[in-house]
């Protein structure tokens, strides 16, 4: 019995060497293995090349070399797997002439990279995408300057359509950081696009940018972390830029920009139940979007500061609003104090441009609130008019379901 059993662990060891020698040699090096082909490769790009539609390429340790997404002849999944606790690292030393570390502009059908490092140098994209509209997953990458001087993007789709797109679950880390996540549509072509669960610090420029998005189009921003790190250097947590049409910004946590979300000539977008602390503006609003029909709305948000009293100090604004011609809708949000806002023109205690936006029910007594200031062209808290914000009812404590 004993022999049978020694004869039956040779065989198996013995067939183990036959069948999974690639798989073993990637143990401790860097390369990329093809499950179907049980083959390993040095580069992705050569992976690539040999793969067929819907393979999935296991990444393992750390590769050198930029990739080109166009050489596979259909849909491919870049899966990065640790090795020995060594994550899997896709890395380049100087920025290539495609501009990104992953180039997925020429991808030939669905494309979902997961689980990846990918070290960026400066002036370069982690993952570019372009004028392609077939589907695209990143999910669950982590995005970091190849030294820590880099200023780098992280995911960029340009003059994109089509999709859909899932952008989840990333981390972009706290160095010098252009656009940790670009979303730019292209012209009349709708697309599809969700930005999930990412987390953005600190030392960004923008951390999420949208642009050019045309009507009929799904693009929602939620539950995403970004992290300013410091309100003074101006930064922006997130941007819509104009043209970007119907765009809901939904339950992210936005801290410590210079402006926590801009609104710039976004007609239809929806700013809903998301957490902003310790901004010097916490929403700003540009006035291009002139019809009612199609301005942007604001809703059960916290627009608040760790200390109040110190926001209000430096000059902290709770949302912006100047040389409207519509009245904007910023009802049922939080401004930091049970009062509701202040006015920038007119400040508390003295104040009587906010008299809506007094007591629970915003019905006195007269006199503005004492939370964040609202700083518009026309009347700050208005129930109506031309340039006014209307604020009641407003909450009279934080939203509890605001945020990521």
């Amino acid at each position: 019995m004993r022999s049978n059993v020694f004869v039956w662990l040779m065989a198996i060891g013995i067939l183990g060497g036959l069948v999974l020698p690639d798989l073993v040699f990637t143990q401790g090096a860097g390369r990329v293995y093809n499950p179907r082909l049980r083959r390993t490769y040095p580069t992705v790009n050569q992976a690539l090349a040999e793969s067929r539609n819907g393979d999935t390429l296991l990444i393992i340790g750390r590769v050198e070399g930029a990739v080109d997404l166009s050489l596979a002849p259909g849909g491919i999944t870049l899966l990065g797997k640790a090795n020995g606790g060594i994550p899997a690292v896709v890395s380049v030393e100087a920025c290539p002439g495609s501009q990104a570390v992953i180039d997925a502009r020429g991808r030939q059908g669905r494309v979902q990279i997961i689980g990846l490092n990918v070290e960026v140098p400066s002036g370069c994209y982690g993952i570019l995408s372009g004028d392609n509209g077939r589907p695209l997953t990143v999910r669950n990458c982590r995005f970091v300057g190849r030294d820590r001087s880099a200023l780098f993007s992280g995911i960029a789709l340009v003059n994109e359509f089509g999709g859909p797109f899932l952008i989840q679950g990333n981390q972009v880390t706290n160095q010098l950081v252009s656009a940790a996540i670009l979303i730019d549509g292209r012209n009349a072509s709708s697309l599809q696009v969700i930005v999930r669960g990412n987390r953005v610090g600190s030392d960004v420029t923008a951390g999420i940018i949208v642009s050019d998005i045309p009507s009929g189009s799904s693009v929602v921003i939620e539950r995403n972390v970004l992290e300013g790190g410091d309100l003074g250097r101006g930064a922006i947590g997130i941007l819509l830029n104009p043209g970007s049409t119907g765009v809901i910004v939904q339950r992210n946590t936005i801290l410590n920009f210079g402006t926590g979300i801009v609104v710039d000539g976004s007609p239809g977008s929806k700013i809903l139940a998301n957490h902003l602390q310790d901004n010097g503006v916490g929403i700003a609003v540009d006035t291009t979007t002139a019809t009612s029909g199609t301005a942007p709305v604001i809703n059960d948000n916290n627009i608040t500061c760790t200390s109040l009293g110190a926001c209000r100090t430096i000059g902290a604004v709770g949302l912006s609003f100047v040389y409207g011609s519509y009245t904007l809708d910023a009802r049922n949000n939080y401004w930091g104090a049970s009062t509701g806002p202040d006015s920038a023109e007119d400040p508390a205690p003295g104040n009587t441009t906010c008299p809506e936006a007094t007591g629970s029910n915003c019905a006195g007594p007269a006199g503005g609130g004492t939370g964040l200031p609202i700083n518009a062209s026309g009347v700050d808290c208005s129930v109506s008019g031309s340039g006014s914000v209307r604020t009641c009812p407003i909450r009279t404590a934080p939203n509890r379901f605001a945020g990521a």
